[in-house]
């Protein structure tokens, strides 16, 4: 005889030899044995999970002479010809090459007949899911009103793409994929039985790679038995192209020690042994499922086809639970994109460059910091080491070292102001106002100073700004209240310090019809910001990386729009970015886009960062008013006051101060 292959060899014969599937030839045994045989089954599954096998035993079990049956003989005729496949009353059609209309009707034509020798006529349609819509219609009214000598099996992995209409009037069987164990139980027997000498770990192996399909195992049992006198576990990996468990391990270890020359090494080895890019990645990331479910439960076995125990502990002390579900995010990217690239070597080493980064900018990356900081504050709390956290901001106190530092100063100052400092003044200073790159006394004497200037250089002309209450006030006539009017400044009005820096203690109060304050407005060129305040390097660093993620994410549309935009200014966690064209402008500004923009920076910078786009004129900007505004009039609309209406006069101590602070006067 002919040589046959493996799976067609050991082809099961009878429900007893089916390997899995047991609810399947529960429910088929039982309908048999009841004489409850429905018209039409569907049967639902990956490939090699025994569809088409299960449906030729159906056939047996319906038309065997001692049937119908649970266990057909696979003696007689009918059982033997159903076998060879030489029967005239089953039938297999292949719908993915007979798949048109007219194959459908010489299948209806043929189904009126009367058998020729078996009890049943059956059908078994392969790949049902293959056939035209026509081709579907044409057998649902044979489907609706069939023969009672006929039975319908049709096969399919896309049950999904089956017309509603057939698939509710037929038996519906899902079909698993098959067990690990089960599948090495029978690659044991089949082995044995074929004369191929295989090890457990081999057979592991295979039954790992056919991802629960009994024909792939197989088939790969069949092509490791030519390939070596022993079936190995280096065979299998020689002949499926596994990169192998001890170069991965290694190339699992320098990623997880963050060593970049060497992971690009074994990359490159990886690459001159003839092994794909594809495949390194994709056995990448299993080896980091086995990590990560190494971590939540060791005594979940699948994970041991991997690796031993002993070394997934080794390498699992390397990562955190976090790390590897962000790794396992930057892997699937780039296999993404090895799908639209050319050159698959770049995209994999940018992936191992960006694998061995401590600060990659995923967002699971950052909750695991953020873990990782919360475990060490841990530590140093249970350590007892909270005593040397500052438990109140610094500027609270004034210690007698930050006297000794400015004598100039506290020669002006008197002592008591400077020691005993009230806790409303202490509030005043923020922690913004202390930089890190300075020594800890700089930062307190820094602290102390926003306390100081006010009693060293308030001017003693500041009296009409602050209201005073008089302890006895004189009733006045309303002539007096006019008189008083025209030399003193009205008890409604107040001078304010215009926004500079970081402070936000500076930002002038809410007033009707001020236009000045920073965020006001629909992102129109007259909103207030001082131009490259703060920390506009920074600011600007964040927009460039934020433009690079837009394009490498390809939201085309937002990168576009966002391209025409410069930094103006980074304070207070708000960027400000201008623009010369007030489209792009109010564009940006819209929820849609600018929700997309924050985070990206969000990424980027770590903290949240508001987005404030500003339309550039090229004119003086709204934080440079001039002082000369004494109405609170918008800015760029004229400081006269209307017809009827009376200005107050400003004297000259308070022009003066004005001067001084860079204020501006405002109703209340």
């Amino acid at each position: 005889m002919a040589y046959q292959t493996l799976y067609l060899r050991w082809r099961p014969s009878s429900f007893d030899t089916l390997v899995g599937q047991a609810p399947v030839k529960q429910a088929l045994m039982n309908a048999l044995s009841s004489g409850r045989i429905a018209h039409a089954y569907l049967f639902t599954g990956p490939r090699g999970t025994g569809k088409t096998t299960t449906a030729r035993i159906f056939a047996k079990a319906l038309n065997c002479q001692n049937g119908p049956t649970n266990h057909p003989c696979g003696e007689c005729l009918n059982c033997r010809q159903i076998t060879d496949g030489s029967a005239l009353d089953v039938q297999e059609l292949d719908a993915a090459s007979n798949r048109g209309v007219d194959d459908i009707k010489n299948l209806n034509k043929n189904a009126d007949f009367a058998p020729v020798n078996c009890r049943y006529k059956v059908y078994i349609i392969d790949e049902a899911h293959m056939l035209t819509t026509e081709a579907c219609n044409a057998l649902l009214k044979t489907l609706e009103e069939p023969p009672e000598h006929v039975v319908f099996i049709l096969a399919t992995t896309e049950p999904q793409k089956i017309l509603p209409t057939i698939h509710s009037r037929c038996q519906r069987f899902d079909f698993h994929p098959i067990t690990q164990e089960e599948i090495v139980a029978h690659l044991q027997k089949v082995a044995e039985g074929s004369d191929i000498k295989a090890e457990k770990e081999a057979l592991e192996l295979i039954a790992a790679a056919s991802e629960g399909g009994m024909r792939d195992a197989l088939s790969l049992l069949e092509q490791c038995g030519v390939m070596a006198e022993t079936v190995t576990a280096e065979t299998v990996r020689s002949v499926r192209g596994i990169i192998g468990r001890e170069i991965l391990r290694e190339l699992v270890g320098a990623v997880g020690q963050r060593e970049v020359a060497s992971a690009l090494t074994i990359f490159d080895r990886l690459l001159m042994q003839g092994k794909d890019i594809s495949q390194i990645l994709i056995e990448l990331s299993g080896y980091m499922r086995a990590l990560l479910l190494y971590r939540a439960t060791p005594e979940y076995q699948p994970i041991y086809v991997t690796d031993t125990a002993e070394e997934l502990a080794k390498l699992a002390k390397l990562y955190t639970g976090e790390r590897i579900l962000a790794a396992q995010e930057i892997i699937h990217q780039a296999m993404n994109e090895l799908r639209f690239t050319a050159r698959g070597r770049v995209t994999a080493e940018m992936c191992l460059y960006d694998l061995c980064r401590e600060d990659n900018r995923t967002l699971k990356t950052l909750a695991a910091r953020v873990n990782q900081l919360e475990r060490e504050l841990a530590a140093l709390k249970a350590g007892g080491l909270t005593a040397a956290v500052p438990q109140e901001p610094a500027g609270i106190t004034a210690p007698a070292e930050t006297r000794m530092e400015k004598p100039a100063d506290a020669t002006k100052a008197k002592p008591a102001e400077v020691i005993n400092i009230k806790p409303a003044e202490a509030t005043k200073v923020k922690p913004t106002d202390i930089t890190s790159t300075k020594s800890a006394e700089a930062s307190k004497v820094k602290a102390v100073e926003p306390v100081e200037k006010p009693v060293q250089q308030k001017p003693k002309e500041e009296a009409p700004v602050v209201p005073v209450k008089t302890p006895q006030p004189q009733p006045v006539t309303t002539a007096a209240k006019k008189e008083k009017a025209k030399t003193t400044v009205p008890e409604e009005t107040k001078v304010t310090a215009s926004p500079a820096g970081n402070n936000p203690s500076a930002i002038p109060p809410l007033v009707p019809g001020n236009r000045d304050v920073p965020g006001a407005g629909n992102g129109s060129s007259d909103q207030g910001y001082t131009p490259y305040a703060g920390d506009w390097a920074t600011g600007d660093e964040y927009w460039t990386r934020t433009m690079e993620i837009l394009k490498a994410e390809r939201k085309q549309s937002i990168a576009a729009c966002a391209s025409h935009g410069y930094v103006m200014a980074y304070e207070n966690q708000t960027l400000i970015v201008g623009f010369k064209m007030k489209y792009l402008c109010e564009r940006l500004q819209k929820p849609d886009y600018r929700e997309v923009v924050e985070d990206v920076l969000l990424r980027v910078a770590r903290v949240p960062v508001r987005l404030q786009c500003v339309e550039d004129t090229g004119g003086k900007p709204a934080g440079k008013s001039s002082v000369k505004n004494t109405t609170g009039a918008p800015a760029g609309k004229s400081n006269t006051p209307a017809k009827g209406e009376a200005q107050p006069n400003v004297s000259e101590s308070t022009k003066k101060a004005m001067e001084m602070f860079n204020a501006t006067l405002h109703k209340v």
